[in-house]
């Protein structure tokens, strides 16, 4: 799970941090990091991957056919997509495997069949 590129570019180099000891104000206008990572931590992947978040949002931010929210279609397993579960991912500022996608659509599955 990783969080979705932004616009905005932001270069990122040791060298502006040797520039700053050395003198050299040739690399001021770039940011300090050794890696940059555009992971999503464990705690928002907790979150998101929550099958509550998920209740929630469908029931009130899933946008379809004009309607805004979906509560009826909670526990309705025939009416779970991959396109719904992709769209959940998009709105929470995130990207997915197919894996983790079909994963997650899977734990639905099953916490709604209990």
């Amino acid at each position: 799970m990783k969080y979705l590129k932004k616009e905005q570019k932001i270069e990122k180099t040791f060298e502006s941090f040797i520039g700053n000891i050395l003198g050299n104000n040739k690399y001021d206008g770039l940011e300090n990091i050794s890696k940059p990572t555009d992971e999503v931590d464990s705690s928002t992947k907790n979150r998101i991957l929550d099958i509550e978040t998920f209740n929630t949002w469908l029931r009130e931010d899933y946008s379809y056919g004009g309607y805004n929210g979906a509560p009826g279609l909670i526990g309705r397993v025939d009416k779970l997509s991959y396109a719904m579960v992709v769209a959940y991912f998009l709105d929470q500022g995130v990207e997915c495997t197919d894996q983790e996608i079909y994963g997650f659509q899977e734990e639905i599955r099953k916490n709604w069949n209990n």
